[in-house]
């Protein structure tokens, strides 16, 4: 499985990466993409999770003193 695709303009990236990049586990990130609150594609079996979109909701879901690095 690769670990990133670009589709239509837009950086794709699989469960497994998008999970190590938020620190969510590979099931979470696949429950927020059945529940629609990440752009995802399914690429064969494969989900493929817009890698943007995984880091609105990593910083949208932190609490207002908190920041990324």
């Amino acid at each position: 499985m690769k670990d990133s695709l670009l589709i239509e303009g837009k950086q794709y990236i699989s469960t497994s990466r998008a999970a190590e990049i938020a620190g969510y586990s590979k099931d979470y990130v696949g429950q927020l993409c059945r529940s629609g609150k990440l752009d995802c594609r399914m690429i064969g079996r494969n989900c493929y999770v817009e890698e943007a979109s995984i880091l609105k909701h990593k910083n949208e879901s932190l609490k207002p003193n908190q920041t990324v690095f």
